[in-house]
């Protein structure tokens, strides 16, 4: 497939928006400590910050179906997150915890109206190649940020808010330029109400709804991968690094996600990405060396990469044109409710019995939730509703 001129700039701005993004993002545990918090911190902070960029993503969704403004809604939702993590260089746990909670909530409102536009810009049969490729670059920019985070700590010891600050310059600078020439084609008029309301669903766009709900439980932030490994020794520096090993085996898969989605099943891709997280949990769970624990990360950047462009296609393709943006957030909207709860039930379990029961349970919760999958119509079986 000829890559189409949006798919290209929706994935610049992904990949200068994840540069700065990543060499913040595996550096928050640290941050923390050094304000006195733990686990159950970290839990409210990162359960509250995706779950509001999930759930706003339904009614940025369903806002752009309305108003046929998804260009702008994109564009603005990467501002929003370029501004707000600017305040993160503020040490104050009250600072961090908004900073961090509108940078998601940017995140939020950019994601629908984005996926919509590479929907309508692309023939449906290359639909899952055109997330993969989208976030692929997505994902480069999440290699580049820790490996300039890792060398900025190790070669010149910068104080963790100044190098916040350095890190926010790509995606200034990405806000600016890209959107000049990012050109949205024409959609379908936007009905007069876009099915919003959970009864005008689909049934099966209901059923992916609460299957992803019931993933997110058992899906906590991956920061705690990193605190894990911080518990058993990991220096502050390669901290970035073991993100860098995780998003690189994410970058990896996700093409690979992309085309076997395409060619054998979105849905038989997905459960075989959970059934490999709950393996990876597992393996965290008993893992008491950080050579082991840089395998893990790789694993779980894999699993990571395979379900992302699954996940993403199969409510794109059952649902009609002019509401598909709508249909994108209600999977969004579905996949946030579940993961407050998730982070911060596994931040309370880490503080009180430990990490091994923590990761444990999530284990035994995925292969639960992934048997659940033989409730879900298949995409190539479902007619657009």
């Amino acid at each position: 497939m000829r890559i189409h001129r949006n798919v290209f700039l929706l994935g610049c701005l992904s990949l200068f928006n994840d540069v700065t993004a990543d060499m913040i993002t595996p550096l928050l545990p640290a941050y923390l400590a050094t304000m006195g918090l733990g686990a159950s911190f970290l839990g409210v902070m990162e359960g509250l910050a995706n779950s509001v960029a999930n759930m706003t993503t339904l009614f940025a969704g369903w806002y752009a179906d309305r108003k046929g403004n998804s260009r702008k809604m994109t564009v603005g939702g990467y501002r929003l997150s370029t501004f707000a993590r600017l305040f993160l260089a503020i040490p104050y746990p009250e600072v961090t915890l908004a900073a961090r909670t509108i940078d998601r909530f940017g995140k939020g409102i950019h994601t629908a109206p984005r996926d919509q536009i590479i929907t309508a810009s692309v023939d449906g049969k290359h639909l899952g190649e055109a997330f993969g490729i989208q976030r692929m670059m997505d994902h480069t920019g999440s290699l580049l940020g820790p490996l300039i985070a890792t060398g900025a700590l190790a070669l010149f010891s910068v104080k963790l808010p100044f190098l916040f600050l350095i890190a926010s310059i790509p995606a200034i600078l990405s806000v600016l330029i890209v959107p000049r020439f990012l050109k949205v084609p024409a959609m379908p008029p936007p009905p007069k109400a876009a099915p919003l309301s959970w009864r005008r669903l689909p049934k099966p766009l209901k059923t992916y709804a609460a299957l992803m709900f019931l993933s997110a439980l058992t899906t906590p932030s991956e920061l705690f991968l990193i605190m894990k490994m911080r518990d058993m020794g990991l220096p502050e520096y390669q901290m970035p690094l073991a993100w860098f090993v995780m998003t690189f085996f994410t970058l990896i898969a996700t093409y690979v996600g992309g085309r076997l989605s395409d060619a054998w099943s979105r849905r038989r891709t997905i459960a075989l990405g959970w059934i490999l997280f709950a393996i990876i949990y597992v393996g965290f769970a008993f893992d008491g060396t950080l050579t082991f624990s840089w395998a893990l990360m790789a694993g779980y950047g894999f699993h990571t990469g395979l379900i992302e462009p699954a996940e993403r296609a199969y409510p794109a393709l059952i649902a009609s044109g002019e509401a598909r943006a709508t249909a994108l957030g209600w999977y969004y909207f579905s996949y946030g409710m579940g993961l407050l709860p998730a982070s911060l039930l596994f931040g309370l379990l880490w503080d009180h019995w430990g990490a091994r029961p923590a990761f444990l349970f999530n284990a035994a919760l995925t292969l639960a939730v992934t048997g659940l999958l033989f409730f879900l119509p298949s995409d190539r079986k479902v007619k657009a509703a």
